[in-house]
């Protein structure tokens, strides 16, 4: 009888932990060969064609990145299904995260991949250019880990750039 009530109570907080993580897709930092490259796969509704998810998506680029100042580029291949943004994000008044966001959609669901991560700040040196670094030298675990002085600037960029992602992931996901 214990086991039997330890058991479903054990099930009860792994389903609710599940539950209430449903629009966190990254809580880490994954370094692929030697790049941070954020990488999750969102899975299509049944019946949804790879035409129909993609035009959500596109009109889901278009409404949230046409105009903005903060992008780079916008890349559609129709054929391929696939969007590419080269944007900028403001994290405070000091640092700016570059980044590419690569999506594609297949029959099955949506991939987003966010790689080519920079970060810009504006720091106190005497510089007039500003300091410009990259996100395996920021975020990943070995960095965050090293200490030092900037310790507690590459954490909150860190927290900052996962907040910003599954706020990226949720919108996408929202579409399907």
């Amino acid at each position: 009888m214990r086991k039997i009530f330890l058991t479903i109570s054990l099930f009860t907080v792994i389903l609710f932990s599940v539950n209430g993580q449903s629009d966190v897709a990254f809580n880490s930092v994954p370094v692929v060969n030697g790049k941070v490259v954020f990488e999750y796969f969102i899975l299509t509704e049944a019946g949804v064609t790879p035409e129909q998810g993609y035009s959500k998506l596109q009109k889901w680029v278009r409404d949230k990145y046409r105009g903005s100042q903060m992008v780079s580029g916008i890349r559609f291949d129709e054929k391929g299904h696939f969007i590419t943004v080269s944007a900028k994000t403001n994290f405070d008044n000091l640092t700016t995260m570059n980044y590419r966001l690569d999506t594609s959609v297949t029959g099955a669901g949506c991939m987003i991949v966010v790689r080519d991560i920079t970060y810009q700040s504006k720091g106190n040196d005497s510089s007039f250019f500003p300091k410009v670094v990259t996100a395996e030298q920021t975020i990943t675990d070995q960095a965050v880990n090293s200490g030092g002085d900037e310790k507690k600037y590459r954490e909150g960029v860190r927290t900052a750039t996962l907040s910003f992602l599954n706020e990226i992931y949720s919108e996408i996901k929202s579409l399907y």
